[in-house]
């Protein structure tokens, strides 16, 4: 089953709104200590975590800090997968002997967003009539207006909520059945040149299509344009005396 995006702009309330950046906030100090305990554990150890080792920490960090606990847990599973992700690059640039670039700890402003998992666990799509706009509902932040469109219909799978230039995004990708588009039989190719500007290539032959040369043509007219211009300017200036 092939899979399309299609991106939302939120229009959440002022209350929604604020609640929007402590998630992000949350997510952000997430991915932070997450790699804090990585680098910790390592030193500690020799060993490195894995997604899973981390899953299991992220179990006990919820326990005890209740502002985790009352994020979706799989929107912080993703979290943690991102930096799992993150590591795996890592790894694999110093195996091909490329410019490792070691993680980083992540800023506000350089942290996108963050992501969620199952359709209908913490967030749910409600697109409006004809699929256009409609409302997407987010654990802990409620009901937000959304305008968008989706170019083909599909099953909501996973969701990303993005924070760009102030504004509010939601990404969510969706499961297609079956992608149909106009399609013809007859093949060509192009190419475009100095001498000829285009050359088309086709069953039933090649065209050629001339340059325009449109700035050699009207060289001429210019060059009488700037002449008239000039003498305009000069002429102001002998009458303003400057």
């Amino acid at each position: 089953m092939p899979y399309r995006k299609v991106t939302y702009r939120l229009y959440p309330n002022a209350v929604q709104s604020e609640r929007l950046e402590e998630v992000l906030g949350l997510h952000q100090r997430l991915y932070n200590a997450a790699l804090e305990e990585r680098i910790r554990v390592y030193r500690e150890t020799g060993k490195g975590l894995s997604f899973a080792d981390q899953c299991k920490v992220l179990t006990q960090w919820r326990k005890t800090v209740s502002a985790l606990s009352g994020l979706n847990a799989q929107s912080e599973q993703v979290t943690l997968k991102r930096l799992h992700l993150a590591f795996q690059r890592f790894f694999r640039r110093v195996k091909n002997g490329e410019t490792p670039g070691f993680p980083r700890f992540k800023a506000i402003h350089r942290y996108p967003g963050w992501g969620c998992k199952t359709h209908g666990d913490g967030w749910r799509l409600h697109p409006g009539e004809n699929g256009a706009h409609g409302r997407l509902y987010l654990q802990g932040v409620g009901h937000i207006p959304m305008r968008g469109r989706a170019r083909t219909a599909g099953i909501p799978v996973t969701c990303k909520i993005l924070h760009k230039a102030g504004r509010w995004y939601a990404s969510v990708t969706l499961a297609i059945e079956t992608i149909q588009r106009a399609r013809g039989t007859a093949i060509g190719a192009f190419d475009w040149g100095l001498t000829a500007f285009l050359t088309i290539a086709t069953p039933e032959g090649i065209e050629t299509v001339a340059n325009p040369r449109h700035l050699k043509n009207q060289r001429a007219e210019l060059k009488r344009l700037g002449q008239e211009v000039a003498r305009k300017i000069r002429a102001a200036q002998q009458m303003s005396g400057r």
